[in-house]
């Protein structure tokens, strides 16, 4: 049984989920089962109280009470993040007019402050100096070079002198350097294991059927070559040999963004741009940031973004983590 176990075969999110239910009936008839399982959610019961009470000790802490009652601090992107203390900026995307979490993940959007689209080039209706801390969780990829600037310049504007940014977005470096070393597993975990994607057993792939699916998700992750409706869209066999028309895999990349449709993006919100901790910290420091500097999982500089319960919760294993004052 463990062996059967260990070897699964999952066929896409829908085979994640029946497998799920199944275990569900497994553990219920096992006495044994049951009470580990439910040890262990008691267990995590009580580890998120703590954390909640612990974290509400940080905001009482650091922040007058007149402070936390504006609220001023802001999630930009937040999906389904909600607190208390933290305003909240999204935008709306295509013809349905749905905020990003509504149209990719079918949630139902959080109540938001603000609505405020980046490639509008308008500022956010919020005066200067607002914010204490901003926080923006895997937004900035999904923006061309210079809708980021404006972007990065806002929020410059909206925080107050010393308040602190922290930027989230996928990390282009461990992208590039797992594709130059042929590391096809880096991606196949995401694919496979993190989102049930890639419903082929890898063990049955050829090198190049290997090599055809992670070309494919490698630009897809910075651009919208492989996107319908993109004025240039490839399948995966011509992925890579887009790819191997370059000697540069950042060049590659910066030539894929520049081939992703603005238009298309403006609909779908998809990944357009790529970043490094190089290249962000250039964006930053045009935008007048001072004390930038690359952090980490969990790592902020700011004790309440120490929160594992609402920040740093997407893909941390392959993000880029900065930080900067204003």
């Amino acid at each position: 049984m463990a062996g059967n176990e260990d070897n699964m075969k999952i066929d896409g999110p829908r085979g994640f989920e029946e497998l799920s239910r199944n275990k569900v009936e497994q553990i219920k008839n096992s006495p044994e089962q049951m009470e580990r399982v439910l040890l262990s959610s008691a267990r995590q019961a009580v580890s998120n109280r703590l954390s909640k009470g612990f974290f509400e000790n940080c905001y009482q802490m650091l922040y007058a009470e007149e402070e936390l009652a504006r609220r001023p601090f802001l999630n930009i992107g937040p999906g389904s993040f909600k607190h208390p203390h933290w305003r909240l900026a999204d935008k709306k995307y295509g013809d349905d007019n749905a905020a990003w979490t509504e149209k990719r993940r079918g949630v139902e959007q959080t109540s938001t402050d603000y609505y405020w689209d980046a490639y509008s080039g308008k500022p956010l209706d919020e005066k200067d100096g607002f914010f204490k801390i901003v926080y923006s969780s895997h937004v900035i990829e999904h923006m061309f070079e210079d809708d980021a600037a404006f972007y990065l310049s806002e929020v410059k504007r909206l925080l107050e002198p010393g308040g602190t940014v922290r930027l989230v977005c996928p990390d282009a470096d461990l992208y590039v350097g797992a594709y130059a070393r042929r590391d096809w597993l880096f991606f196949f975990h995401y694919l496979q294991v993190k989102t049930q994607r890639l419903k082929k057993d890898i063990m049955a792939l050829t090198e190049q059927e290997k090599k055809r699916v992670c070309a494919k998700f490698f630009l897809e992750s910075f651009s919208l070559l492989t996107a319908p409706g993109n004025p240039t869209s490839l399948k995966p066999a011509q992925c890579v040999e887009f790819i191997e028309q370059f000697d540069d895999l950042y060049a590659c990349l910066t030539e894929a963004s520049k081939l992703s449709s603005r238009e298309v993006n403006a609909k779908v919100g998809a990944h357009v741009n790529w970043f490094n901790e190089d290249k962000l910290r250039r964006a930053m420091e045009k935008a007048g940031f001072k004390n930038i500097r690359r952090s980490g999982y969990l790592q902020s500089a700011a004790p309440v973004l120490r929160d594992p319960r609402y920040f740093d919760r997407t893909d941390y294993e392959m993000s880029l983590y900065m930080e900067a004052d204003a």
